[in-house]
């Protein structure tokens, strides 16, 4: 779609008139203010497909792969760490204080670990908490000037993305095949 909205760009404005200043165009390929994939929606699609088409262990069992917990914050995302840390590593259960010195280590290791997770997901922020959407008119526009016969030849309506079929049968088939490699 970037290929061709690129080259239906050119062709508009492939050719400056000498006399006329030439001017900047921006076309953005962004589906986000017409034909949203919301990371939720995007989730379930992983996960009915992980679902339906398991990759298989070393032993040939199936992976089981849970549906994605998403957060609103980091805050809430760390939070959630902390607590799944402290029920895996037994902290909740509350241990006798004969073993205060391998709780203290236990506590600390949770907190690192925690740690380094928060501090990643920070670094992420901006793009999984994004709330921008980029503006696409001069695209629309590009489009709406385009002939029947432009349209079709060049294609890049994202309007017209069918994400659940798109996703389900290239994204994820592509990508096992060309990534993974058959390894999953």
């Amino acid at each position: 779609m970037v290929v061709n909205a690129t080259l239906a760009a050119i062709a508009k404005h492939g050719m400056a008139k000498a006399d006329t200043e030439p001017e900047i165009n921006v076309y953005q390929i962004a589906s986000s203010a017409i034909n949203p994939l919301v990371f939720e929606d995007l989730a379930e699609l992983l996960y009915n497909h992980y679902k339906s088409t398991p990759c298989m262990d070393s032993k040939g069992v199936p992976i089981r792969v849970p549906l994605m917990k998403l957060f609103d914050s980091v805050d809430d995302f760390s939070d959630h760490l902390w607590r799944d840390a402290q029920e895996r590593s037994g902290l909740m259960n509350g241990m006798d204080s004969s073993d205060s010195k391998i709780l203290q280590k236990l506590k600390f290791i949770c907190k690192k670990s925690v740690e380094q997770a928060k501090h990643l997901a920070t670094i992420y922020e901006p793009y999984t908490f994004y709330g921008g959407r980029f503006d696409n008119s001069n695209t629309h526009r590009l489009m709406e000037n385009m002939s029947e016969e432009e349209k079709v030849e060049f294609g890049f309506d994202v309007g017209s993305i069918n994400w659940n079929d798109y996703i389900t049968n290239v994204h994820i088939p592509g990508l096992r095949r060309h990534v993974l490699k058959g390894r999953a």
